[in-house]
């Protein structure tokens, strides 16, 4: 649902290739129904779009690509699809009524879950993707990184803490719109303290997205370099998944479970203090995704 920073696991370079391969529930539910619809029916041909951005593939690499990520749509079609429409069915009977702070982490933690679970079966993908590459390709989707995360520094030095902190106060202020549609006052100043309230957050999750790309470059890295078998690999990949949920380091996931709680608050405020006519339209976006995972699960390919 609601992120203020755009996603449980949000947009940071290498990860939205990843995301594509593993087609997790957290992109479709932040996309709009259209979108989704378009990007789940054609996810190999995004997949590469995604990938060649970072890594440019060869003709065999983008063979290999098209197989797994088709193969891998049949998978989550037949087995994933209903279930998230039912989870989506659940969410609705919440939010019909008072939602707590602790009621939206809860959903956080059920949707980590059904993305570890499209990770868990990706991660074969993946792993057999990474010991094709070699090492001028790691470094292209290094520089491009670090590119970007110079950019997104730049940005915010740029702006300043003052207008920072409005320009934040206004992103999420049109993604909660695309949600319950118009806002309040009342809503708006609801946002507007919360982000006050939080104002080290976009330096922190800059800070967050940087290393977790550095990390998953190391892991490239690191199974181009020792070459080992597909199934260690495929361990390895799965290993870093895990430690996006829950970071090795204390300190990291203190800060993570803060930052998270901070969303989970401000997201249940913003519920508490929807008018009817937001319910309803809150209501009518799940259903919408309800149906398009209903409908998407019917297909036969």
């Amino acid at each position: 649902m609601l992120n203020d920073s755009s996603s449980p696991v949000t947009r940071f370079g290498t990860m939205r290739a990843m995301r594509l391969l593993t087609v997790t529930a957290a992109v479709v539910l932040i996309a709009s129904c259209a979108a989704m619809k378009l990007g789940y029916n054609n996810a190999d041909t995004l997949a590469l779009f995604q990938l060649n951005s970072y890594l440019e593939l060869n003709p065999e690499q983008e063979q290999t690509v098209k197989e797994r990520v088709n193969a891998l749509i049949a998978w989550h079609r037949s087995t994933q699809l209903r279930d998230y429409a039912a989870f989506i069915d659940r969410a609705r009977a919440k939010v019909g009524g008072q939602v707590s702070a602790a009621d939206v982490i809860e959903f956080n933690h059920q949707l980590n879950a059904r993305m570890m679970t499209a990770g868990e079966k990706a991660a074969p993908d993946i792993a057999h993707l990474a010991l094709t590459l070699n090492p001028d390709q790691i470094d292209r989707a290094a520089k491009k990184i670090a590119a970007d995360a110079t950019k997104a520094r730049r940005e915010l030095v740029r702006n300043g803490d003052q207008h920072a902190g409005a320009e934040r106060v206004k992103k999420y202020s049109e993604r909660a719109e695309s949600w319950f549609g118009r806002l309040t006052d009342e809503q708006k100043e609801i946002i507007r303290k919360s982000m006050a309230n939080r104002p080290q957050d976009a330096t922190w999750w800059i800070d967050e997205k940087e290393r977790r790309q550095r990390e998953f470059i190391a892991l490239l890295r690191k199974i181009q370099a020792d070459r080992p078998a597909e199934e260690a690999a495929t361990r390895w990949v799965r290993a870093y998944f895990a430690q996006l949920n829950a970071a090795p380091e204390a300190e990291r996931r203190a800060r993570a479970e803060a930052y998270r709680r901070g969303s989970a608050e401000l997201i249940a405020q913003l519920i508490n203090h929807a008018t009817p006519d937001q319910r309803a339209a809150l209501d009518r976006k799940l259903n919408d995704y309800g149906q398009d995972f209903k409908s998407l699960a019917a297909r036969n390919g």
